[in-house]
């Protein structure tokens, strides 16, 4: 029933503290799942991992708030919310009785779509210090999965330092081919980023945001007019690493998708 709800969606709110909802947001207009989607990208947070619970609760309500104060303003009329981060995902899924009511359309997160978690025998799960200590990732793979923090590679790759994140994919696909894990689960969106070299080094990658994408995909979306498409960034702090993302990503769409940085 969730998977109906989405494919109806062309009209979305986006959250993550960065480059991860970045992509996101991109590959929804990329593959034409949206007309219009809104990135709140929450820079002043980041990183996220770092925090403790009740400072994610602050961060989780303050989206909130702000998602409730312009839906259904002129021109925000949104068909539904993704969460694009499993740190903050993970603390919805503990106080989601108290945020689902704030809002009037569905509500997206990034274990939506765990199922396909339990059929992997020994997955090496990449993820932030704070999803790491929820466990959830745990829960989903039955016990069999492991949890690393892979702070220093999101941070990289929010800091755009190819190089870096480069050696440090390298580091870890070696040590997973040593300890014959069998996939690599990217368990932070800024790794989606970086799914594609994982692969190249011969690991199977399991990225929930791909899954989710994946769900859409059954939708032609004919009535999708291209030219109206626009991707409205909402950054919370310095927002120069999205920024600077985006630009460089905004190729592989239409022309007129547009950018607008407030």
């Amino acid at each position: 029933m969730l998977a109906a709800i989405i494919l109806r969606v062309k009209s979305y709110l986006v959250y993550d503290s960065g480059i991860g909802g970045a992509w996101f947001s991109l590959e929804l207009l990329q593959r034409r799942k949206a007309h219009r989607v809104v990135f709140y990208a929450d820079t002043l947070n980041f990183p996220l991992g770092l925090k403790s619970e009740t400072e994610l609760y602050k961060v989780l309500d303050d989206f909130f708030r702000y998602a409730a104060s312009i839906a259904g303003t002129p021109g925000n009329v949104f068909d539904g919310m993704f969460l694009a981060c499993n740190t903050i995902s993970s603390v919805y899924l503990r106080y989601w009785p108290v945020f689902k009511k704030r809002v009037a359309f569905p509500i997206v997160h990034t274990y939506a779509y765990h199922n396909g978690l339990m059929g992997l025998e020994k997955p090496l799960i990449l993820a932030t210090e704070a999803t790491v200590r929820a466990r959830i990732y745990t829960y989903f793979t039955a016990g069999r999965g492991v949890e690393v923090s892979a702070t220093d590679l999101i941070e990289a790759l929010q800091e755009d330092d190819t190089e870096r994140a480069e050696k440090m994919v390298e580091q870890i696909a070696s040590f997973a081919r040593k300890e014959n894990f069998s996939h690599v689960v990217l368990g932070c969106t800024h790794l989606s980023e970086v799914g594609e070299l994982f692969e190249a080094k011969g690991l199977a990658v399991y990225d929930p945001l791909a899954h989710i994408l994946g769900k859409l995909e059954s939708d032609n979306d004919d009535d999708l007019d291209v030219n109206g498409q626009y991707l409205i960034l909402h950054a919370t702090g310095d927002n120069a690493d999205v920024v600077n993302y985006v630009s460089r990503k905004a190729a592989l769409l239409p022309e007129e998708v547009l950018l607008n940085a407030d």
